[in-house]
Parts: structure tokens; sequence; C-alpha cells
């Protein structure tokens, strides 16, 4: 008996481990097979993420692919255009530099045109003589001629013209007629021989001409720009004469100076007052010589 009761006393724990074994069994495999289900469900949850990720993506970029494919094809038209900007102004370029040196032969062409017609006006008034500060009025009104002839012959007296010379034209400055008190009209005179326009031209370059208390001046008839030349030489013809340097103006425009026993040609005033500052400006002079004009 009592050793029967001891092996039902055995049996029972015995049952108890098993069943609870087979409970941690059942409870492990129940946890393999959940967690295989949620790995399963998790790899799916993944992939339709990764989808719709890609998906997402995709959309979000084809703007932006399209914004730079628009973006390229701008950057190649540009670079079309600059290469033929680049080509255009390289052959404009071309055709500039060969404008600009035809311009400058033009331009020279030009200047040498102007020299010569300017020559050959001044050749055409060579035997012309402007005579200022004649009185407004003192001619005749239709006799300017005569006047000028006669006027002439008797200021300069026998020794240059035993008789009136012989004039082609003589007339005021074609000009409005001033008002009283004002400087006179020059009287442009066209002599008929040149020979008689160089003697009155001498004659009047060493004597003093007056008419009705009015002194009179003779001047070479030259045109607006040859004046304009010649009157530039003003300055340094001043500070020669208040140095007592010898000087002439030569046709068309140029200074011969005499100093130091030398003669000195000057072909522009600039030229002529650089000697001038250098050389002459704090020394004497020799001797002051009335200023002479051809």
């Amino acid at each position: 008996m009592p050793s029967s009761q001891k092996t039902r006393g055995n049996t029972e724990p015995k049952k108890s481990t098993l069943s609870s074994k087979v409970s941690r069994m059942a409870s492990t495999a129940a946890s393999s097979e959940l967690a295989v289900m949620l790995a399963a469900e998790m790899e799916k949850q993944r992939k339709n993420l990764k989808e719709d990720m890609a998906t997402l993506i995709c959309a979000s970029l084809a703007p932006i692919q399209s914004s730079i494919t628009s973006f390229r094809e701008m950057v190649d038209t540009l670079g079309q255009r600059v290469t033929s900007v680049e080509v255009t102004a390289g052959e404009n370029f071309e055709t500039l530099s060969k404008m600009e040196k035809a311009l400058s032969e033009l331009h020279a062409v030009n200047a040498t045109l102007v020299d010569r017609i300017d020559d050959l006006e001044n050749r055409s008034r060579r035997a012309n003589l402007c005579i200022i500060n004649v009185p407004e009025g003192s001619e005749p009104n239709d006799d300017m001629l005569t006047f000028i002839s006669m006027l002439l012959k008797d200021m300069m007296g026998n020794q240059v013209f035993a008789t009136p010379p012989e004039l082609d034209r003589a007339h005021r400055a074609l000009k409005q007629k001033p008002k009283d008190g004002w400087p006179p009209r020059a009287i442009i005179v066209a002599f008929h021989k040149y020979q008689n326009r160089e003697k009155a031209l001498r004659w009047a370059r060493q004597n003093e001409m007056r008419y009705k208390g009015h002194a009179l001046r003779l001047y070479p008839d030259l045109s607006a720009n040859l004046s304009k030349k010649r009157a530039a030489y003003k300055n340094i013809k001043s500070a020669l004469y208040q140095k007592g340097i010898q000087f002439r103006l030569l046709y068309p425009a140029r200074l011969r100076v005499s100093y130091g026993g030398d003669t000195l040609l000057f072909e522009t005033p600039p030229e002529a007052e650089t000697f001038y500052t250098l050389n002459i400006e704090r020394k004497g002079g020799i001797s002051a010589d009335p200023e002479h004009e051809d």
C-alpha cells in the first residue's frame, strides 16, 4: 500500500513536467510561427514601401529631369548662338580693321586734297592785296578801280608806279557795312600784273601809308585756312620782336629766324616756341627788324 502510493506520488510530478514541456514547445512553436509571419509581413511592407518610395521619387524627379533636359537644350542653343556671335564678331572685327585702315587712308588723301585745294585757292589770289583801314565811303560809288589805282599811285609815287597800276578788280570785303565808329571793311585789290602787286607790297613793308589821317596797311590776300595757320605765329612773332630777333613769316606758313649767325626755319608755331623758350627767352636779341610777311 505504501509502495503503491509512493509510485503514484512519483508519477504525478512527471506528468506535470511533461505538460510544461509540451506547453513550452507549443508556445515556442507559436512564437516561431508568429515570428515567421511577422517577418513575412515586414518583408511585404518593405517591398511595398520600396515600391512606393521609388514611385514617389520618380514622380518627384520627373519635373526636375524635364527641367534639366530643357536647361541642357537651352545651354546647347546658347552655346550655338555664342559660337555664331563669336564668328560674326571675328568677321566684323576684321571688316572693321579694314574699314579703319581705309578710313585712315581716305583721311590722309582728304587732307592732301584739302591742302592742294587751299594751295590752288591761294595761288589764284597771288596777284591780290588787302588794303586795311581805308575809311568807308572814301571811294566813288561806281569806280572803285580808278580810286584804288590813283590811291596807290599817289601814296607810293613815281618810284614805284610811273603811271596808275592796272587793276582787274577792286571791292570791299563781302560782308555787311559796319556801323559808324566801327573799323572799315578791307578792300580786296586784284592787280593785272603780279609784278605790280609785289612792288606795292615791298614798298608798304618799308614805308608808312596814310590816307586822310588814317594809317593804311597792305597784306597778301590769303584763304581763311592759311590765314588761320599764319595767325598762329602771332605770339612767337611778338616775343621775337621784343627780344630784337630778326624774323620773317614765309609763304605759306613758315617762320624764318636769324639768330646767333644762323638762319632757322620753323614749320609750326610749337617748334618756334620751343626753340625760343630753350635758347632765347633769357638772352638778349641782336637787333629788331620790322615784321615781314611773304
